[in-house]
């Protein structure tokens, strides 16, 4: 359920507005994917901050009285940066799925990159023993 962008106004600072607003379209649409990906991390700090503050306040509740209520606006901002945080997801899954308009290119198996780096060290270990003998040669000569 979206929140409407008054209530979030109401209870949020500039900085979390501006974050729920950049997951709302047009806004995020435009983002790249590196913006998409440091709004996301944001977002889930944000949820994670005001889901622990409802179960702290819920606990103090508890303690108090016996039967534990989140307060209403710690669980409707838990509820904003939910969305937010799933709209971001959302949006990185479609920009893993393509890579410039075209799907992922396939990478090797990991077995055959190994081989080819091992075959490639090799060959660089191999001319630098070359040079070595040369340079041993030329100080034998002296």
């Amino acid at each position: 359920m979206t929140i409407p962008a008054a209530k979030v106004r109401t209870l949020c600072t500039p900085a979390e507005v501006a974050i729920v607003r950049a997951s709302r379209k047009p806004e995020l649409e435009q983002l790249s994917q590196a913006e998409v990906k440091r709004m996301a991390v944001r977002a889930r700090k944000l949820v994670d901050k005001w889901k622990d503050l409802g179960r702290s306040q819920s606990r103090t509740v508890t303690r108090k009285v016996g039967a534990g209520a989140v307060e209403a606006n710690t669980a409707i901002k838990a509820e904003i940066f939910r969305d937010a945080l799933s709209n971001f997801e959302a949006k990185l899954a479609k920009f893993e799925g393509k890579v410039g308009g075209k799907t992922k290119p396939k990478t090797k198996p990991k077995k055959v990159r190994a081989v080819d780096h091992r075959a490639s060290r090799a060959a660089v270990r191999k001319g630098m023993s070359a040079v070595e003998d040369l340079l041993n040669i030329s100080k034998r000569k002296k």
